[in-house]
């Protein structure tokens, strides 16, 4: 019975040390960037907008968690106080496109400056006030 018992102890064990190394691997995974991903969509920030303002519902369905590219004018900028920069694209009279870029690896996106036509790919988190499109690149 002793052996049984070690057996199982020993089994056990490998198993328990095999999920931590497999949740450790998940866990410290370097995320794909947006820019390696072909998008789903390519669309204007205005037609996004509308989209999402005449059923957000199935917006969400369409886009929600998706790489999306969208084309438009940019609004407005801002660095935070991590050196991120968020852009919003003109998209209609009450919202834009609100866009998070990826730290500062995509150098194209330091050097945007407001009335500038951009292409920015990025993944749909819905909508607030704006449509936010999050880890952004620009595109082309």
């Amino acid at each position: 019975m002793n052996i049984m018992k070690k057996k199982i102890i020993i089994i056990t064990l490998i198993l328990i040390a095999g999920g931590l190394a497999g949740g450790a691997y998940l866990f410290n995974k370097p995320r794909q960037s947006v820019m390696d991903i072909e998008p789903a969509y390519r669309l204007s920030a205005s037609t996004l907008v509308s989209e999402f303002e005449q059923d957000e519902a199935k917006s969400n369905e369409k886009y929600l968690g998706k790489v999306i590219e969208v084309t438009g004018i940019v609004d407005a900028s801002n660095i935070d106080e991590k050196g991120i920069l968020s852009i919003t694209l003109r998209g209609g009279d009450l919202a834009g496109v609100g866009c998070q870029f990826e730290n500062s690896k995509n150098s194209k996106s330091n050097k945007l400056t407001t009335g500038q036509s951009v292409i920015v790919k990025g993944i749909c988190t819905g909508i607030l006030i704006d449509v936010v499109l999050v880890d952004c690149v620009i595109n082309g």
